[in-house]
């Protein structure tokens, strides 16, 4: 069941309010000449009332059911004491009762509760009183009541629209968050496999003493490099290029001492599936610089509608963890109707196709 938040200070407020238009009933009262212990009974009774009025219009919105079904009771209750006491000319008690009752139970109940009440009185009115009387004070009393069942099915459908905004802004964030972690995930891992390749090459090469400061100086710039890939993907203005990532292909290739065979342009790739397939090269660059195999070659080809990245490393042990593509990647091909094909080639080494049916 839907509980609003609601402000104490303003239901406060609001129920002194109304409780002013009890003023003038009151001051007939006590100027009507009954007897003293009736009219001390009828204030106290009704200052109880009152009371009781403010207490349930700050908090019902905090309480469970059970505890609404017992207020309710006791705000029915007191009220028809009330009448008791002071005659049917005072049925008008009943309109802080039931502007409670119907604002802070479930329809079904609301109804349940509201609607003998007010049958009750009503013949009680018609009765005793005439239909005068029904017309001046049971009118108002209906009145009231169906007022209020709509301002608390208003202020419900309020509270359920902002919560449901506020849980939407929540998945939004989520999703965000999701999509950056993936987008980080994609430019570190080339850069740092990138990185990982050439630095081991430069390790090599310093135990041989054969290094150089141009070499180290390389492996420094493939760090800056992702450096300037994560700043962009956090700041929102990374976008995938399928000619960039040909140009950074070639460099971690490079890089890492693999003979890198790629197209010297991308213009046969239809526009429509340039993005995603910049995505793919990436990740399949990025599955052969992280391949402990001993690939030597990486060879990448271009279709209209297809691309294919080729390796020549041993089959088996940690290169085949390389080829696995991830849900990130999976979701991008399926988006443009593609599909993935990867394992080893016929001829050694290892496949990445994705093609988009005709």
């Amino acid at each position: 069941m839907i509980r609003p938040q609601f402000d104490r200070r303003m239901g406060w407020k609001v129920s002194c309010f109304f409780l002013l238009f009890a003023l003038p009933s009151l001051y007939q009262l006590v100027t009507s000449g009954a007897p003293t212990w009736r009219i001390t009974s009828g204030l106290v009774v009704f200052a109880g009332y009152a009371a009781l009025y403010v207490f349930a219009s700050t908090r019902m919105w905090e309480l469970g059911l059970r505890a609404k079904l017992v207020l309710t009771a006791v705000m029915l209750a007191v009220p028809t004491v009330l009448v008791l006491l002071l005659g049917l000319s005072s049925t008008w008690v009943f309109v802080y009762g039931l502007s409670v009752i119907s604002m802070m139970l479930p329809t079904a109940i609301t109804f349940a509760v509201g609607l003998p009440t007010l049958a009750v009185t009503a013949v009680l009115i018609l009765v005793y009183e005439g239909l005068d009387q029904l017309f001046s004070d049971w009118v108002v009393l209906a009145s009231v009541f169906a007022a209020t069942w709509f301002m608390g099915r208003l202020i419900r459908a309020n509270y359920a629209l902002a919560t449901a905004q506020e849980e939407i802004a929540r998945l939004a964030a989520a999703e965000e968050r999701a999509r950056l972690a993936e987008e980080l995930r994609e430019d570190l891992g080339y850069s740092l496999a990138a990185i990982t390749a050439r630095a081991g090459t430069v390790c090599a090469e310093l135990e041989r003493g054969g290094a150089s400061v141009a070499q180290v100086r390389e492996v420094e710039d493939l760090a800056r490099e992702a450096v300037t890939q994560v700043r962009a993907t956090v700041s929102g203005y990374r976008t995938a290029s399928l000619a960039a990532e040909v140009v950074g292909a070639r460099a971690a290739l490079d890089a890492a001492g693999i003979m890198a065979d790629l197209p010297a342009a991308v213009d046969r790739v239809a526009p429509a599936y340039r993005e995603t397939f910049a995505y793919v090269l990436r990740d399949g660059v990025t599955a052969v610089l992280r391949r402990a195999s001993g690939a030597t070659r990486c060879e990448v080809r271009l279709g209209e509608s297809w691309l294919e990245v080729r390796d020549n490393g041993t089959v088996g042990g940690p290169s085949t963890d390389g080829c696995a593509m991830d849900s990130g990647l999976v979701e991008r091909v399926a988006g443009i109707g593609g599909r993935i094909d990867t394992g080893p080639c016929a001829e050694g080494g290892f496949r990445l196709r994705v093609a988009v049916p005709s």
